[in-house]
C-alpha cells in the first residue's frame, strides 16, 4: 500500500512536472525552428528580380611569409637574354 503512494506522489508531484517542463521546451525550440524556416522562405519570395545576393564567401586563403609557393600557383624559371 505504501508503495503504491509513494509511486502517486512522485507521479504527481516529481515525474509530471519534468515531463511538463521537457515538452514545453521541446515545443518551444519546434516553433522557434519553424519561423526561422518561415522567414528564410519569405525573404526568398519577396527577392525583387534582378538583385544578387551572396549567401556564401568563401574563407580568404592565409598569406606565408616565406617565399615558397603554394601548391596551386606554377612557378616558370626563366633566363634573361641579352
Amino acid at each position: 500500500m505504501l508503495k503504491i503512494l509513494g509511486l502517486i506522489f512522485l507521479f504527481m508531484y516529481v515525474i509530471r512536472p519534468l515531463l511538463k517542463f521537457l515538452f514545453k521546451g521541446y515545443i518551444i525550440t519546434q516553433v522557434h525552428k519553424y519561423q526561422s524556416e518561415n522567414m528564410f522562405r519569405e525573404k526568398e519570395r519577396t527577392k525583387k528580380e534582378g538583385n544578387i545576393d551572396v549567401n556564401y564567401v568563401p574563407p580568404q586563403k592565409k598569406k606565408n611569409s616565406s617565399n615558397k609557393q603554394s601548391d596551386n600557383e606554377d612557378y616558370v624559371p626563366f633566363e634573361e637574354i641579352k
